[in-house]
């Protein structure tokens, strides 16, 4: 089996600089941060003050910069945990290895992606080549993968750009037009079906592995929503499926929790769930007015902070400015003999504020 020493070889700019670039985030959960907010973030599950996050950012640092091992990282996490008394869950050898290995390969993916990218070296290595690692009890989708060329731009890089799952040392590698042949192929292979029926997760990856680190840190730069957590990343998951057809009429997920303020303009009971529904967003698919990741992230911030106003008949506004943007949506609250139900009709972002 691959090991992390030999996957990273040696350290290198740009995974030095991935890595460099994250703000350390504390959380409860590790459904806190999600997916390619990963890419942005520095988080170890439940530990939650910035200063203990910081210093296991530093501890992880040293070893990709300076090659540390594994046993350095323990000694540092014991220092740690000492030091600011944090009482965390699970097994000791099992913690720090998961934190240690998932770190340093998703900074070398990151890094190994921001090389493979470059205009030069695409040019030159059109394909990139899925291998895995060789574990003895391998992932059946991972083993299935070993030697898949698929050109550089095909989507199953977006989501399945290995690692695709905690200690998992699958990588990717570059492959030019010479080298396919030699591998005895006359083109890419075909792209893999990813679907499964019933989930948004993609086959063969571990919930909120369904990123690209390189990608996703390469891209995150411009401002706008970006699905952080878990709850926020289903959302725009849903939003995505629906479009594409894959969710039937009726069906719907929350999108917000209707707080006291938020509860009393909309004449509702505080706790009360405030819905998306699959048939709303095709009905606007033509017209669609928020990325996927807005409805993510938007209709929680504008329930907590934003202005409720009543329109006509059963209809209702709530806006709001969220990170300099004028935010508006719209919902329908139907009341019968069954209860209250708050269904999201439109979410549209207005002028910027000047």
């Amino acid at each position: 089996m691959t090991t992390t020493a030999q996957a990273l070889d040696l350290p290198f700019d740009e995974a030095i600089a991935f890595l460099r670039q994250k703000t350390a985030i504390p959380t409860e959960s590790w459904r806190d941060v999600w997916n390619g907010a990963h890419s942005k973030m520095f988080m170890v599950a439940g530990a939650n003050s910035r200063a203990i996050v910081e210093d296991f950012q530093a501890s992880i640092s040293k070893a990709l910069e300076q090659g540390t091992t594994l046993a350095t990282f323990r000694e540092d996490f014991d220092a740690i945990v000492k030091r600011h008394g944090w009482s965390y869950k699970g097994e000791r050898g099992w913690r720090t290895q998961t934190i240690f290995e998932t770190n340093l390969r998703t900074a070398y993916a990151a890094g190994r992606y921001a090389q493979m990218s470059a205009p030069d070296t695409l040019a030159a290595f059109p394909y990139w080549q899925y291998n895995h690692s060789g574990a003895v009890h391998p992932r059946v989708d991972h083993k299935d993968w070993d030697d898949l060329c698929l050109s550089a731009d095909d989507p199953f890089w977006t989501t399945n750009y290995p690692p695709n799952g905690f200690r998992c040392g699958c990588f990717a590698s570059p492959v030019s037009q010479p080298g396919l042949r030699r591998l005895g192929k006359s083109g890419p292979d075909a792209s893999p079906d990813l679907d499964q029926l019933g989930t948004d997760q993609p086959r063969g990856v571990d919930p909120s592995f369904a990123y690209n680190p390189g990608k996703a840190w390469l891209e995150q730069t411009a401002p706008g929503p970006v699905a952080i957590s878990a709850d926020e990343a289903q959302v725009a998951a849903f939003v995505n499926s629906s479009l594409k057809g894959r969710w039937p009429d009726g069906s719907w997920t929350p999108v917000a929790v209707a707080g006291e303020e938020a509860a009393a303009g909309l004449e509702i009971k505080a706790g009360t769930e405030i819905r998306l529904s699959a048939g709303t967003i095709r009905s606007l698919a033509n017209q669609l007015d928020a990325t996927p990741a807005a409805y993510g992230t938007i209709p929680r911030q504008l329930v907590k902070s934003g202005r409720v106003v009543k329109g006509d008949g059963a209809q209702h506004i709530i806006t709001g400015d969220i990170d300099g943007q004028s935010w508006r949506m719209a919902m329908d609250v139907i009341r019968d003999d069954k209860g209250t139900d708050i269904r999201v009709t439109s979410l549209k972002s207005m002028a910027k504020k000047p």
